[in-house]
């Protein structure tokens, strides 16, 4: 049996220790004098629906962290931290926090080496690649989610970078350029619509791209249900933004100028689950996972259709941003494994060319009740960027 060298156990020491010992503030700082002074200070009374979201057992707020010290767990959370998840919070003092990082980086490692570890000993056989696909992708997402979960938390300000809104608008419409940098294909810019309807817990989307400058246009329409998590006003009060639901879709996609189109039907179960309910020093930040499948007929020209399975998992970390009033909004870092889209899958050289998906940045802020605005950047084998307006009729809820 291998040893771990000595300076693994030297590190995970030092750790212990670092994250045993007390937390205090730089010289001249002013020391809390109670629990209530160590509180946020925003601490102006709002309406219930504009506070921020806390856990039901997230514990009273710490003393305020000296500055070398959190600057020494943010330097911990890049190195060593990008290999051993949650060293940024055992170095700011937040143990607990820093073994449940580690925990979902343990898990996400184990669930990628059983995916790649099956693919290569089944070879990679359509009977077993579905399990496979879902489980190293679902293992990647808890990894990535570990990672950039212990650097939000401790840069992130007291109380979190915001709250997420506990009910939801019951329309919400868009109106936007797209630019598509893709060489295989002549289209590059594009008007985006879309609307949302909302009642209660269901909701009916629609959204479509059209090309200005070529024939070519996708159109989508969904709709989904809410087991749990925010709906419109007159439903039921969500706790925080948290949320599950299933999403049935169809998609056309027309490229009328290269003779072909691809439909799509599918199902997703996807969720989110804000990260307050693991550590304080997660709050105003949230995670979502999604496992879907799709089936594809394509045509080109008069022949006749063909079909395709896809697998359509999909997870990201975001941050809300703003705890009340105006703006507010949120951003989130994604992976989509799908390759249907405008961005396809991610150009790569050897034996992984053409399965992992892409990736992508959005932000979603709005400056008033009724106006916002939505952006987006998605890069795989084509780069792909949005923004587009924002409103919801009669304000928000």
């Amino acid at each position: 049996m291998l040893r771990p060298p000595r300076t693994t156990g030297y590190l995970l020491a030092l750790l212990a220790f670092l994250a045993a010992a007390p937390v205090q503030a730089d010289e001249g700082e002013e020391q809390p004098a109670s629990p209530t002074t160590a509180a946020p200070s925003a601490a102006p009374a709002v309406a219930p629906s504009a506070a921020p979201a806390v856990a039901p057992s997230a514990a009273p707020a710490r003393q305020k962290t000296s500055t070398r010290r959190r600057a020494l767990a943010a330097a911990g959370a890049v190195v060593p931290g990008v290999l051993v998840h949650g060293t940024g919070h055992f170095l700011l003092g937040e143990a607990r926090t820093g073994l449940s990082l580690l925990a979902l980086e343990g898990a996400g490692l184990g669930l990628m080496v059983g995916g790649l570890g099956g693919a290569a000993v089944s070879g990679a056989s359509r009977r077993v690649i579905a399990p496979i696909v879902l489980a190293t992708v679902t293992g990647a997402g808890l990894f990535g989610i570990s990672l950039l979960a212990d650097i939000y938390g401790v840069l992130a300000p007291e109380g979190g970078t915001g709250s997420p809104p506990l009910a939801l608008p019951w329309v919400e419409t868009q109106l936007g350029l797209a630019y598509v940098h893709d060489p295989t294909f002549a289209y590059s810019a594009f008007l985006v619509s879309g609307m949302d309807l909302r009642l209660r817990s269901i909701r009916l989307s629609g959204s479509g791209w059209f090309a200005l400058d070529d024939d070519n246009a996708r159109l989508r329409a969904e709709g989904a249900y809410r087991f749990v998590g925010p709906g419109t006003p007159d439903g039921p009060r969500a706790a925080d933004g948290s949320f599950l639901e299933i999403e049935g879709a169809l998609t056309h996609h027309r490229y009328t100028s290269d003779d072909f189109s691809i439909t799509t039907g599918e199902v997703t179960l996807q969720g989110r689950l804000d990260l307050a309910h693991i550590g304080r020093t997660l709050r105003g930040s949230f995670a979502e996972m999604g496992w879907g499948v799709a089936v594809e007929a394509y045509r080109y020209g008069r022949r006749p259709f063909e079909g395709n399975e896809l697998l359509i998992p999909h997870f990201a970390f975001g941050m809300y941003l703003g705890h009340e009033g105006y703006p507010r909004g949120e951003a989130k870092v994604f992976y989509e494994h799908r390759h249907d889209g405008y961005a396809a899958g991610a150009k790569i050289t050897g034996l992984g060319s053409g399965v992992p998906g892409h990736l992508g940045l959005q932000g979603r802020l709005y400056a008033s009740p009724r106006w916002g605005v939505l952006a987006d950047v998605q890069a795989g084998s084509a780069y792909v960027g949005r923004l587009s307006l924002l409103l919801r009729p009669g304000g928000s809820p």
